[in-house]
């Protein structure tokens, strides 16, 4: 991972009219973050704070009221193809199979045909995909439309991923598989990923950063480091102590606590009523 920034969110703003007056709500204020090129940073906080706000401006679906997104220098200036996007509802063409989802982007840029077949058996292997080439999306499982998902998402080689809470529709033992997977996509391909979750827990063990956001306005209010060992798994690291002590951390902030200090390798702490369930941020 190189420490040159490769995504520079400054300052920004956004928007809307409430309903029913013309005074402005604001779901992002002042909103900074800095990205570095293959980094793995997961955006977590309170529901309403503007995640979900915030990717729509940084895959150029909309624009903000005041600030500016720079991917390697360069400002944003609505949709392309150096962004790609994953989403909760998966958003695969339902007429379209497992291949032909996966070389949609290549379509676009005029990949050539057999150079399409190549990439997308890449990335149906690197998927774990072999043998559903050919199915449609209504005959794979939510788990497995969401590889679709990440594979289209990849196969046409973008800059940045963006990520909105992809696993969220799928059962808990899938969404944990899906975890460790997409670590091992992000550590074959080096892709600079930005994560939009609710769970405090797939926040710490997929980051190498968790960028903590505030209640609406949404701004970031600590970026906290995640000091554990790569290659991971999340699977494995979740009972460790230091996967603890940071989901604590986070937790803390999420709940306006001052935070202690972040004691990295030290003694075991009792945190089991200290975890915040997920639905209830």
């Amino acid at each position: 991972m190189s420490n040159a920034p490769k995504i520079e969110i400054r300052g920004i703003d956004r928007k809307f009219k409430k309903r029913g007056s013309n005074e402005d709500f604001y779901a992002l204020s002042g909103f900074s973050l800095t990205v570095r090129e293959g980094e793995f940073v997961t955006i977590v906080g309170p529901s309403g704070c503007g995640k979900s706000t915030l990717l729509d401006i940084l895959v150029g679906l909309a624009k903000a009221d005041g600030g500016e997104i720079l991917i390697d220098g360069k400002p944003i200036n609505g949709a392309a193809l150096d962004r790609g996007i994953v989403l909760q509802g998966y958003a695969l063409f339902p007429w379209r199979s497992v291949r032909r989802n996966i070389e949609f982007g290549l379509e676009i840029k005029r990949v050539p045909k057999k150079e399409r077949r190549d990439v997308s058996d890449r990335f149906i292997k690197l998927v774990g995909l072999e043998g559903f080439e050919n199915h449609y999306p209504y005959e794979l499982s939510g788990g497995m439309q969401q590889r679709v998902a990440i594979a289209r998402s990849l196969a046409y080689d973008p800059e940045v991923l963006f990520m909105d809470e992809p696993f969220a529709a799928v059962d808990a033992q899938t969404r944990e598989t899906m975890q460790d997977e997409l670590l091992s996509i992000w550590e074959k391909t080096g892709k600079t990923v930005i994560f939009v979750t609710h769970s405090i827990e797939e926040a710490v063990g997929l980051a190498d950063r968790v960028a903590v956001v505030s209640k609406s306005p949404g701004r970031i209010k600590e970026v906290v480091e995640v000091d554990l060992p790569r290659p991971r798994r999340v699977s494995q690291v979740r009972d460790t102590t230091d996967f603890n002590i940071i989901t604590h951390r986070v937790w803390e902030l999420l709940q306006d606590k001052d935070p202690a200090p972040l004691n990295i390798g030290g003694p075991a702490v009792d945190i089991s009523e200290a975890i915040l369930d997920d639905a209830a941020i």
